[in-house]
């Protein structure tokens, strides 16, 4: 039985996100199984699954924007920038709720963020944790993120203040913690993290499973797996006959003329760019994603459904 779809898992904190995917995959005994968009083993919250031929889909759903609420602990730097990493720095400064209020606006926008050490970024082919672990003397460079917003929820004590984030991929809570401390003079780490939303996906279509078994009851994964197409509802697409899906899916590429498309729904396929992600269709099953070439449309990854 072929098994394609989308799982969305709500992870416990203490759990790898890659323990979660061995899990799933062990437990239907498939090895196309991934997820999009990691959460630390601090973090618990929404982590999709891609099973199958979803797993082509996981570049479309990391590029929706996300949403986090954490706290942050303030008074320590840490190796992790997190609870679990050994402590390195620390104050007895504490910032005032008027001091965060005033320093969060400086996080809100294109901002400039460089990856936490312990992150899976690769430096020269391997995973920057791995030779953090090893204490190799390594740097990562800065890269644009996007927060769209970045809200206190509650000062919970003078340690401790919660937060709300909507933010774009690649986007680290983490260091996000370690550079707010650091603008206040107070250092800062996170202390809880939890993903509630990816785009319109929340945790309320998740599942929690018993990720403590070895194995789950593959009933229990199969009753709660979404289509593919749920992730693909927004993008553009062309519809295509039989007779075309079927040149497509040999390799063919297909002139734009052939289609039966107006000038300027033809002309807007022309305007997107090479990374913008296209859809072929027929009978609303997704059957190709496409990029245009020569006045023609030509698929760069064919699904097998």
């Amino acid at each position: 039985m072929k098994i394609n779809g989308w799982l969305f898992v709500d992870k416990p904190e203490g759990m790898s996100s890659r323990k979660v995917v061995d899990l799933i995959s062990n437990s239907l005994s498939i090895k196309k199984v991934g997820h999009a968009g990691t959460l630390d083993p601090l973090a618990s919250g929404l982590l999709p699954i891609a099973i199958g031929e979803a797993t082509k889909t996981i570049g479309v759903i990391q590029q929706f924007k996300k949403c986090y609420k954490f706290v942050i602990k303030w008074g320590e730097k840490t190796s992790t920038d997190d609870k679990i990493g050994t402590t390195i720095s620390s104050t007895n400064v504490r910032p005032s709720l008027q001091d965060i209020e005033k320093n969060l606006k400086k996080f809100v926008g294109k901002i400039e963020q460089i990856p936490p050490k312990f992150s899976a970024i690769k430096v020269n082919g391997k995973r920057a944790y791995r030779l953090a672990r090893k204490k190799t003397n390594f740097s990562l460079n800065s890269r644009t993120v996007f927060i769209e917003t970045l809200k206190i929820k509650k000062q919970i004590d003078n340690d401790h203040c919660s937060f709300e984030c909507i933010c774009s991929k690649g986007t680290y809570i983490r260091a996000l913690a370690r550079d707010l401390g650091e603008a206040m003079n107070c250092f800062g780490h996170i202390y809880e993290l939890r993903r509630t939303h990816v785009g319109k996906f929340s945790h309320k279509c998740s599942i929690l499973l018993d990720l403590s078994k070895k194995l789950i009851h593959s009933s229990e994964i199969l009753k709660n797996i979404l289509p593919i197409e749920i992730v693909l509802k927004s993008l553009p697409f062309i519809n295509l006959t039989k007779k075309q899906e079927f040149a497509i899916k040999n390799g063919q590429n297909i002139c734009l003329d052939e289609l039966n498309i107006d000038e300027q729904k033809k002309n807007y396929f022309l305007s997107k760019s090479i990374d913008d992600y296209m859809i072929c269709k027929n009978e609303n099953r997704v059957i190709c994603f496409f990029k245009i070439e020569n006045n023609s449309i030509k698929p760069t990854r064919v699904f097998n459904l």
